[in-house]
């Protein structure tokens, strides 16, 4: 298509940017659950939305997921639904009838709001035809992020990709009164933290608090006496309800003021 208009050249580059692709191919057959942090946290959120309007919710595919992340790069060289080689998005597998991608969004919130302001994306993330999903994410840079959809159940978990563990998470302690204040890094792709606690530090340790929001960054632990408190935290991953838990931090104390 020639673009003699320049304004029209640049409308057809935002509509290509922000377009979706749903056709339909061959059936699939053996599904499996799969995931890895960033991607574990978007099927989250795809099927708190697929809950709202009673959808069933999607399971991660290995093939799908394995497209997926293909897709994540085919699409920072080339950002369309049709491929750098020419061909489309679907020949990657049998299996794939729709596919939303995205880049640019820092954080799997953010993806998905843009995906469900589009109607066309967010009748792909809805449409309860399908019943498993791959989902790519590359970062470095700017962001780039693919869903692949299908239309079969999973299968029964054979050749399980198994959930990557997060990163430890790094902390520092800070005395008030009659509290201490917990601050620590952000994990990358973390669905959120424990605290534990201890008066001893070869003591009982016991979990004071789970915090199932992967921002959170801050906890106040409050009403404390005048003495060394212990503490240790440690990150997790969460997909299809299971999680996968980091090392735990070093051992910090403080004493409240």
């Amino acid at each position: 298509m020639i673009f003699k208009n320049k304004f029209l050249k640049l409308i057809f580059i935002i509509l290509t940017l922000f377009c979706v692709t749903i056709s339909p191919i061959i059936f699939a057959e053996d599904v499996v659950a799969a995931s890895t942090t960033y991607e574990s946290q978007v099927l989250d959120l795809v099927n708190k939305e697929r809950s709202k309007v009673g959808a069933a919710p999607l399971k991660m595919d290995n093939e799908l997921f394995n497209a997926a992340k293909i897709r994540t790069k085919e699409i920072k060289i080339k950002f369309s639904h049709t491929r750098p080689d020419g061909s489309q998005y679907y020949s990657l597998s049998s299996k794939i009838l729709g596919e939303n991608i995205a880049y640019g969004q820092k954080t799997p919130s953010a993806v998905m709001k843009s995906w469900m302001n589009s109607p066309m994306h967010k009748s792909n993330i809805l449409n309860p035809r399908y019943k498993s999903i791959g989902i790519g994410y590359l970062g470095g840079g700017s962001s780039y992020w693919v869903q692949l959809f299908s239309d079969k159940k999973a299968g029964d978990g054979n050749n399980q990709q198994t959930i990557t563990k997060p990163k430890t998470p790094s902390f520092t302690l800070t005395s008030g009164k009659k509290t201490i204040t917990i601050k620590w890094k952000k994990v990358s792709g973390a669905s959120g933290y424990q605290i534990y606690r201890s008066t001893k530090i070869n003591g009982n340790y016991t979990l004071k608090k789970t915090i199932t929001n992967g921002n959170t960054i801050k906890y106040i632990d409050k009403n404390l006496n005048n003495r060394k408190y212990f503490y240790k935290i440690r990150s997790f991953s969460t997909i299809n309800g299971k999680k996968e838990f980091s090392k735990f931090s070093p051992i910090k104390s403080k004493t409240p003021n």
